[in-house]
């Protein structure tokens, strides 16, 4: 796997469903790398109901498959325990996409207080292929009285979620499609997104002045 640069950031508002349904978050906004973001676009949708949780990831790119999933949970999480995973496809994939990992760390976005991979590999079918989506339900262990906002939360660099992709032949820097190649993406947090536009801005005006 060749390594990857993690150059300008581009940040995109977060687009939410009802909330009494579920939250959900576009993975689009963030690229690792000079894959068009079009094509590394994913929804996350949180959903909470006592104390489970239960995260839709629909892969809506072009071109690549999700190989692993990151989020992150407030100080009420203690924990997560995955009961479910359920491919619109495959069917149970549970054995697959088992456990959740605690800290783990997705490139150059930092850690994440949750990670789960698929653990077989990248051109096995319980990936989730562009048009696809796997349904995770979760056990939730802590202080209770949980929402979706309890998994809407930045992690140390400001990111709320992310997921690799990875064996897109479409990828700008492998024309020679190699099946070895990824990249993450990921969406920031709405301050993180809000100063770098403002950041933005503000050298604009200064051009102007000057």
């Amino acid at each position: 796997m060749r390594p990857h640069s993690f150059g300008a950031l581009l940040c995109a508002a977060l687009g939410f469903t009802t909330p009494a349904l579920a939250t959900t978050i576009s993975l689009s906004s963030v690229s690792s790398d000079a894959t068009p973001a079009s094509q590394l676009d994913a929804d996350f949708d949180f959903s909470v109901s006592g104390s489970t949780l239960t995260l839709t990831v629909t892969n809506t790119g072009s071109s690549f498959n999700i190989t692993e999933v990151y989020f992150n949970g407030s100080t009420s999480v203690t924990s997560l325990s995955l009961v479910t995973a359920t491919h619109n496809v495959q069917g149970n994939v549970f054995a697959v996409w088992s456990p959740v990992e605690p800290n783990s760390n997705a490139d150059g976005f930092g850690a994440f207080d949750f990670a789960l991979t698929d653990g077989v590999g990248e051109t096995n079918v319980n990936v989730i292929e562009p048009n696809e989506n796997v349904i995770f339900t979760f056990a939730i262990t802590g202080a209770g009285g949980y929402t979706d906002a309890d998994f809407i939360v930045g992690n140390a660099n400001g990111y709320q979620a992310a997921a690799k992709f990875t064996n897109g032949g479409d990828d700008p820097e492998t024309p020679e499609a190699d099946d070895d190649d990824s990249a993450f993406g990921a969406v920031p947090e709405p301050a993180v997104g809000w100063l770098f536009g403002a950041g933005l801005l503000m050298i604009a005006a200064r051009k102007r002045l000057a």
